[in-house]
Order: structure tokens, then C-alpha cells, then sequence
């Protein structure tokens, strides 16, 4: 059974696919933010869903309703997109939704077919999380890699290699069983700080610029640049004005900077 419906069948050149998923491995809209993002810069358009609305969890994410002089005039139901980009160097599948609460074989199943269909040959996660460091220093960046090229070439961007054990997300699943295929694959890490964890547009950049350079693409991150001025200065003022805080940030640079320190958890 296939869970992929496609609209359209265009002709893509050399295809990357980038997916980003709300939800547990989102911290600051660092995953979610990051497609929705790319979507509207490079102006995508639809390329299909992967049908998978059972396995998302509606007391968590909503269908959206509309209702006009007492009638429901629409329901819109959770789905996961699949659009596509076009760019001078290589073009773009983008897939977007929520981490499913299960049917992850199911979800990486999709994952196949598109990767069959348009001979994908590059696929990059794009994960957020929580971490001990002040937003004044240098934004990390984690990965996790499917193959040796896609490992040294994120050692040569100044990424770190994830070590961990513990619970996990479908980013590792998918990064795992997509190194089977033999296609260059990658999951990213934006670490975010743990005492604003709310959309972090100075991460996603950073986060975006690395991801352009792993892949080889092109996007226009000039409105990212102007939001995270604008978040930086809105937070070194509130900063200035709360002095718990900036005890707090005074801190965490110490330790920032005494030592490279590998995050409690990383998926």
C-alpha cells in the first residue's frame, strides 16, 4: 500500500530532500520554521501528501475548521506536505507536518517512493533542541550523518557529531534506514536556549546557512538576517532590564566557554 499521493510528476534536477517536522523535536520552531521558510522564499508549489492523518495526534495538533453563520463550511484535516523548489544548482522537495505519534515505517516508506520516483541523491532532516547555552555566543549546530561524505563534510562546516543514547526521534530512523539506499543523508541540530524556547529566528539562520552549504544550494536568508538582528536586540534589552536573567546568561557563557559541552540529549 502506498501512502504517497503525488499531484504532479515534474522533471526535477539532481533533488534534494529536506523534511522538517513540529512537534517533540522542534524546539524554537527550528524545525518547522525552517520549511515553512524555504517554502515561501523559493516560492514552492504542491507536489503531493503523504496520507498518514491516523498516526498524527489531533489533541495535539487541530484540524482546522471554518464556520460561517453557523455552518462548517470546511474542515482541513493535519496532513504532511510535499512540495517541490526549483534552483539554479539543484532543486528541492520539501516535506513538512508533525512527528507522527506512530506508522514511522509507513512514514519512511513515502520517504522511499519519493526518493525512487525523482532520484533523489541528497536527504537532510532538520531538528531543534533544547540546550544549556546563552544566546550571546556562536549558535551550535549537531548532526547525525548516513555516510562518511556527508560526516567529513559536516566536520568541515564546523558541525557536531551527536553522541547519545536515550530516546529518540524519527530523525535518527530515517536517517538510519535512508543510508541503506546509498544517498548522501543527514539529520541537523539547531541547539536553542533553554530559557527562551519560543521561535528562534537567529538559530534557523544559522541552521539554513549550514544546510545550503551540506547540500549545495542557494536560498535567500536576507529576511532571516533582519529577524534575528531584531530577536538579538529584543532580547539583550530584556536582558538589561532583568537581572535574573542576565545572571543566568552570565552563567551559562562561563560554561559555554570553559568547555565544549555535548547536550543531555540529542535525537
Amino acid at each position: 500500500m502506498s501512502y504517497l499521493s503525488l499531484y504532479k510528476s515534474p522533471r526535477l534536477k539532481d533533488p534534494a530532500i529536506i523534511i522538517g517536522l513540529a512537534g517533540w523535536p522542534d524546539a524554537g520552531g527550528v524545525s518547522s520554521l525552517s520549511l515553512s521558510y524555504i517554502n515561501e522564499v523559493m516560492n514552492s508549489s504542491r507536489l503531493g501528501v503523504i496520507e498518514l492523518t491516523d498516526y498524527i495526534d489531533l489533541t495535539y495538533h487541530r484540524p482546522i475548521v471554518e464556520i460561517e453563520n453557523g455552518f462548517v463550511k470546511s474542515i482541513t484535516m493535519p496532513s504532511f506536505d510535499v512540495n517541490y523548489a526549483i534552483s539554479s544548482s539543484r532543486d528541492l522537495i520539501l516535506v513538512s507536518g508533525y512527528e507522527p505519534r506512530s506508522g514511522w515505517d509507513k512514514f519512511i516508506s513515502a520517504l522511499f517512493e519519493l526518493i525512487e520516483k525523482f532520484k533523489a541523491t541528497h536527504l537532510v532532516t532538520i531538528g531543534g533542541l533544547l540546550d544549556r547555552i546563552p544566546h550571546t555566543r556562536p549558535v551550535r549546530v549537531s548532526f547525525l550523518s548516513g555516510n562518511e561524505r556527508m560526516y567529513n563534510k559536516a566536520i568541515n562546516l564546523g558541525l557536531r557529531p551527536s553522541n547519545y543514547t536515550g530516546p529518540g526521534s524519527i530523525h535518527s530512523l530515517i536517517i538510519s534506514k535512508t543510508a541503506e539506499l546509498g544517498i548522501d543523508s543527514a539529520s541537523i541540530w539547531g541547539h536553542v536556549p533553554n530559557y527562551i524556547n519560543f521561535p528562534n529566528p537567529r538559530v534557523i539562520s544559522v541552521v539554513l546557512e549550514k544546510l545550503c552549504k551540506l547540500i549545495d544550494v542557494t536560498i535567500d536568508l536576507d529576511r532571516l538576517y533582519f529577524e534575528a538582528s531584531s530577536f538579538d536586540g529584543k532580547l539583550n534589552s530584556l536582558m538589561e532590564q532583568d537581572e535574573e536573567m542576565r545572571k543566568l546568561v552570565e552563567a551559562l557563557e562561563k560554561e559555554f566557554d570553559r568547555e565544549e559541552r555535548v547536550p543531555d540529549y540529542i535525537k
